[in-house]
């Protein structure tokens, strides 16, 4: 493994890992001594941090399986007593636990693990009780057998993913903490923390001991916080016992109640609909094309429209043939290039296909393991509505009255018998709605929102039947609309009066509650 993809090597900033360091050893006191244990190395920008304390006798012991950069990072430790040694953690094996175990572990999917790695994850996790659902990145996996480390006052800060706080196959991760630590303390932050494209990063900080017990979390917007300590760790138990995700720590227990006691009203998203997402092409640049190198490669006969991102929706609540016209004239890709195994290749299709192999598409995992790499399967009908999984100022839900297929940007969305598609799309866009789309969706750098296909299923609906006219005087002032709150005033008083029986108050709370997790999410940039 060398690239850092596959190493899972995001270095931690000089501040980051000062204030993590004199945040745990302070908890030890003055006068004791104690073992110390750094599971992956890395630059070593925690071992600086940890010579620099002359009040503690440390005795530590520090990992990493790169045997350079540990002994790189040798150098920075001038003190006695340590231990460095050449080794992955997985395989690391102590006969004593450690009074605090701190780092910042390799961020490696599960994909790119080798065999040997995941039997060993799957050991880690099942000796713990935990499923094998919760091993999908070894940080997991540190994580718990770092845990499993401690001694019974000990205590773990790393560095991690926000997906600890906001994925699905975190939750197991998440309740395992909370029966192993006595207190917990989350960290988020506003600003990226590494140069690592998409990644956002939290701080947990747990205690097995502690007078103060409790889930505890606060939100860093400048680094001088952590410098000067001016932050406000606050306890949120209602959160933690719930099954909101920790990301929205700032939710006050009555708003995570009212917006609790609504769901329990109302069916989700799954019961009026199937949906499944759009198709998968392994190569979206090679096999979706504009109609310029249609023309250019006589490729019309083996092509059909496609939509390949959200952003060519943008503003309307219906895609039709024109709106697919107009990106064509635009020169955008529209066309998805659709073989069949049986298909006769032309000399203009061979000489196509050859720019794909040159760029050796043939070679991905995906295409791999297809019977002809350029042919892709699965591609199905046309969907009657799509609901694009990615957005940034809110869900976009649309009917497909169009002949175009949809990428996995998106989820195809067909509905179920008797219930009506018009009403749906209407019923799907008021402030409550949109509210769950925040609270149950997770977020990435950039306040990009994203749904996956299990967050869209369960999204509540209060589903109202409306008639052919209503839908489409909605239609026109959703593309005349100056922003999306418009649509949502109107549709609030309809909606939530009818089918909620809300008052006003009740919506005004609604809409600031949303209006707070927005503001949350955009400052994550």
């Amino acid at each position: 493994m060398t690239n850092q993809k596959q190493t899972g090597s995001y270095y931690t900033p000089e501040y980051l890992a000062g204030f993590i360091s004199k945040k745990v050893l302070s908890y030890f006191g003055d006068s004791m001594s104690i073992t110390l244990l750094e599971p992956s190395v890395g630059d070593g920008a925690f071992i600086s941090e940890f010579a620099k304390n002359d009040s503690l006798k440390i005795k530590l012991t520090a990992l990493d399986i790169n045997k350079d950069k540990l002994k790189k990072a040798s150098k920075k430790w001038v003190k006695k007593n340590a231990i460095f040694k050449t080794i992955d953690f997985l395989d690391f094996k102590s006969k004593t636990k450690f009074s605090a175990i701190i780092g910042n572990p390799p961020y490696i999917k599960k994909t790119l693990l080798t065999e040997e790695q995941i039997i060993v994850c799957k050991e880690i996790h099942s000796s713990e009780n935990l499923t094998e659902k919760s091993v999908k990145n070894i940080w997991t996996t540190f994580l718990v057998k770092s845990t499993t480390l401690l001694k019974k006052d000990g205590v773990l800060a790393f560095v991690l993913p926000s997906e600890l706080l906001q994925v699905k196959f975190t939750e197991e991760i998440r309740e395992y903490l909370k029966r192993q630590f006595q207190r917990i303390e989350i960290y988020t932050f506003n600003d990226l923390m590494f140069d690592c494209k998409g990644q956002d990063t939290i701080v947990l900080i747990a205690f097995k001991e502690h007078n103060e017990k409790g889930e505890f979390f606060t939100n860093i917007k400048l680094k001088e916080e952590l410098e000067n300590n001016s932050f406000t760790l606050k306890e949120n138990n209602l959160l933690v016992d719930s099954n909101v995700k920790w990301t929205h720590h700032f939710l006050k227990s009555d708003e995570l109640n009212f917006l609790d006691n609504l769901k329990q009203k109302l069916k989700s998203v799954d019961y009026y609909t199937d949906s499944k997402p759009g198709i998968v092409t392994a190569a979206n640049n090679f096999f979706i094309i504009n109609k310029e190198i249609e023309k250019k490669y006589n490729l019309s006969k083996y092509t059909r429209p496609i939509i390949q991102k959200g952003f060519f929706v943008n503003g309307s609540v219906i895609f039709d043939k024109k709106n697919i016209e107009e990106l064509e004239q635009s020169n955008h890709p529209t066309r998805l290039l659709q073989l069949n195994d049986n298909d006769k290749i032309s000399e203009k299709l061979s000489e196509y296909l050859s720019i794909g192999t040159e760029q050796k598409i043939q070679e991905r995992y995906k295409c791999k393991i297809r019977n002809n790499w350029y042919v892709i399967p699965n591609i199905s009908t046309i969907p009657d509505a799509l609901f694009f999984k990615r957005c940034h100022n809110y869900p976009k839900l649309l009917k497909n009255t169009s002949s175009a297929l949809v990428t996995d940007s998106a989820y195809k969305v067909n509905m179920k018998a008797k219930w009506d598609l018009n009403s749906f799309i209407f019923s799907f866009y008021n402030s409550l709605t949109l509210v769950f789309a925040e609270t149950d969706g997770r977020y990435y750098g950039g306040g990009v929102l994203e749904l996956t296909p299990r967050e869209f299923k369960k999204l509540p609906i209060p589903y109202i039947q409306i008639s052919a006219n209503d839908f489409e005087k909605f239609t026109h002032d959703f593309e005349n609309k100056e922003n999306i709150e418009e649509i949502l005033s109107k549709n609030d008083k309809i909606i939530l009066k009818q089918v909620l029986n809300l008052n006003d108050e009740e919506i005004i709370k609604i809409k600031m509650i949303r209006k707070k997790l927005i503001e949350e999410r955009k400052e994550k940039k």
